[in-house]
């Protein structure tokens, strides 16, 4: 991101309220709307805006293959895939070009904090942005997660 955003997650990541804040409006938003999991490194516009970590094997670059044949869960038969519903979006939406990015595996360290506030302080950045990611160091400094 820019430097402007890097300074702005710094001030807000050293301001507890302000943090919370953020993190409570981000979540104000993407928990009805989108069931967000809150793993803190957000890819829903990649994903047709459907948060793929809902899968039950929390898995985020396509079917595990046990995908039935009616595109239902093979954890939760009575549940749709979620990969089946976010491939169903996107050809709606004609983004299924989204659909081939590899998204890299979730950095547990990084869950219950704010995924605005990781891509804006360079921790996490956009799939398409072609810039190296900065490797995540959660010190004392870093906000706690928030539950």
């Amino acid at each position: 991101m820019s430097k402007f955003s890097e300074k702005v997650a710094s001030f807000c990541e050293r301001h507890p309220v302000l943090y919370r804040c953020a993190l409570l409006g981000e979540n104000a938003v993407k928990k009805p709307v989108f069931k967000c999991q809150d793993c803190g490194q957000c890819v829903l516009s990649y994903n047709a805006y459907t948060c793929c970590m809902r899968c039950p094997k929390q898995i985020r670059n396509g079917p595990c293959g046990g995908t039935r044949p009616d595109g239902h869960c093979e954890v939760y038969p009575e549940r749709a895939c979620i990969w089946w519903l976010i491939n169903e979006r996107a050809k709606k939406l004609g983004r299924q070009n989204k659909l081939a990015k590899y998204h890299i595996p979730v950095d547990r360290r990084l869950e219950h904090t704010s995924a605005w506030m990781n891509m804006f302080a360079g921790r996490i950045l956009p799939l398409d942005f072609g810039k190296k990611l900065k490797d995540v160091e959660l010190t004392k400094k870093d906000p706690p997660p928030q539950r």
